[in-house]
């Protein structure tokens, strides 16, 4: 059991069912045979679309496989958001969730596309559309992507610090269930509720974290993301801080999306802290 918990594994990742690069089943070949990673969950956006091909893909290679979801949520007028791990594909209440989330993304494309027109950048709604893959999970990724091929800007980052970033001028504001109901929906479909990235979030103040953290832990989460891809080593110790503080346990994981991203590659961001709780202790 020892040696169980030392495996390289990434509980946070993206295939083409949300706005990844690579599909269900390539992902897991591409973690497994070319990432080293021995367990591995899928977690796309607002959607259990990938889940069946990724585990029957996974089972073929030997690798551990858990069910995942990362839903988008609100906390205090925040988009937070919450992973399901080892949730029930099949759960009806979560599947409703989830599809009542896919419905507000085309909406909000439709939003931004007409924004976008307004700028300048006509036609892009199409264009997004066809780099998504799975046209119920649109997403401003997508529409960076087809920015960034139409030459409209640089680089995909450009194109949300001018146009698709909160606050921006083609950002559409959505919302997202509350915290307490995204939990609820993991919980009731027998998954463990997770944080994800908390350095995200710019809560700034300690009483904002705090707050965040006890509203997490109250609606019934029981993890957070101690190591995520998108964050510093001094914020790693702010999380295990928070894990100790509030009793969570410790999870980890890339939120890989594509090769060619800043984020760290399946597997490669960073181990947990000797002394965290882990997550493996309820998955394993």
């Amino acid at each position: 059991m020892e040696s169980e918990r030392e495996m390289k594994f990434d509980l946070h990742m993206h295939s083409t069912s949300s706005d990844g690069e690579l599909e269900p089943a390539a992902l897991m070949r591409f973690v497994h045979d070319e990432c080293g990673v021995e367990m591995a969950a899928l977690t796309d956006h607002d959607t259990l679309g990938g889940l069946g091909i990724a585990a029957e893909e996974a089972a073929r290679l030997g690798m551990r496989f858990v069910n995942g979801i990362e839903i988008s949520s609100i906390w205090a007028d925040r988009c937070v958001h919450i992973v399901g791990l080892q949730v029930d594909p099949e759960n009806e209440m979560l599947a409703r969730l989830a599809g009542g989330i896919s419905s507000q993304r085309t909406a909000r494309a439709v939003k931004i596309a007409e924004k976008l027109e307004q700028l300048g950048f006509p036609n892009l709604y199409g264009k997004a559309l066809k780099y998504a893959r799975n046209p119920a999970i649109i997403s401003r990724m997508h529409f960076a992507y087809a920015m960034t091929v139409e030459g409209h800007v640089e680089h995909m980052q450009q194109a949300f610090d001018r146009y698709l970033g909160d606050g921006m001028p083609a950002f559409i504001p959505t919302r997202w269930p509350a915290l307490a109901e995204s939990v609820s929906a993991i919980c009731g479909a027998g998954g463990i509720a997770v944080l994800a990235h908390p350095g995200r979030y710019r809560l700034r103040e300690q009483w904002q974290f705090d707050g965040l953290m006890t509203d997490f832990k109250n609606a019934g989460g029981v993890a957070i993301e101690v190591v995520s891809g998108s964050q510093s080593a001094q914020y790693t110790e702010i999380c295990l801080s928070a894990a100790k503080r509030f009793g969570f346990y410790a999870s980890s994981g890339s939120d890989f999306h594509n090769r060619s991203g800043k984020r760290p590659l399946p597997g490669a961001q960073g181990e947990l802290p000797a002394e965290a709780k882990t997550i493996l202790d309820l998955l394993l």
